[in-house]
């Protein structure tokens, strides 16, 4: 199966938890990659996503699982999943909106090709930033497979860190065969956006210059409340400190640049809260 086909967006209601053959089974115990792939159907939830993820390793020894997905025409970041990757490295590319300038990434757009980031980087050599390159190397992730869905309108992208080039290019067709099934998993286990609307807001006027108690007061919420949204914010998008969180928020298109016409205006619309790929 081709790697860029997606599979109908399942009807199952989300609170659904039907049973899987292999659920239950250690990793040793997973028979067959068909088995995977019906759990991958199966699965509705961020719990049964990391599971299904690990019965992956059964057959993909990766030692590092990441993915994010958007909309590549708007330059948005929708949601980031990470297992294992370095903070550091997240931060540095979502910091840097390294992942729209990445040769590899605009070449998977227009190829729709499942890869192997060292063989891509050879093919694409002379387009790569150096910093790029050793920021990779630095967190290990110099092997990564990556592949999943392409479009001019939506994307998902995972990478999967294998232990060496020859692991990499020796999995390279079966990561292939079951990026589609972990694809519409991912959809369904993790429907909305990373930032939450609340969460957009205050970061917006943090943006826009406001502190937190005029952010409060503009809410209708306590400071209190609006340090424990600035906390989760950071979390979310992998630093410690505000500034940042709002310079990684407008690189990945989570938040419109400040100036802008839109905002905190309660407009509904907002571009990280739009939704995935149409069933």
């Amino acid at each position: 199966m081709a790697s860029n086909t997606v599979l109908p967006v399942s009807t199952a209601k989300r609170g659904a938890r039907p049973h899987s053959q292999i659920a239950n089974l250690p990793l040793s115990s997973a028979a067959s990659i068909q088995e995977l792939k019906t759990e991958a159907l199966r699965c509705q939830t961020p719990k049964q996503f990391r599971e299904l993820l690990k019965h992956l390793q059964a057959f993909i020894p990766y030692s590092k699982f990441a993915g994010s997905w958007g909309y590549p025409s708007r330059t948005t970041v929708r949601f980031i999943f990470n297992q294992g990757f370095s903070r550091d490295l997240i931060r540095w590319r979502l910091t840097t909106g390294a992942l729209w300038t990445s040769p590899l990434f605009q070449e998977w757009l227009r190829t729709k090709r499942t890869v192997l980031w060292c063989d891509a980087v050879k093919h694409l050599e002379s387009q790569f930033d150096a910093e790029l390159l050793r920021q990779m190397k630095q967190a290990g992730a110099q092997y990564a497979l990556c592949g999943g869905f392409a479009s001019p309108d939506y994307y998902v992208l995972f990478a999967a860190a294998m232990p060496s080039a020859a692991s990499g290019r020796a999995h390279l067709k079966q990561f292939g065969s079951i990026v589609p099934f972990l694809v519409q998993a991912s959809q369904r286990a993790y429907p909305r956006a990373l930032l939450t609307k609340r969460e957009t807001a205050v970061l917006e006027r943090r943006a826009m210059g406001q502190i937190t108690k005029q952010i409060a007061m503009s809410e209708g919420i306590s400071e209190r409340t609006i340090r424990e949204h600035f906390q989760r914010i950071k979390k979310k998008l992998y630093t410690d400190d505000l500034v940042n969180a709002v310079v990684i928020a407008v690189k990945s298109g989570m938040l419109l640049p400040t100036g802008g016409n839109e905002g905190v205006s309660g407009d509904p619309h907002r571009r990280n809260q739009g939704p995935g790929p149409s069933p």
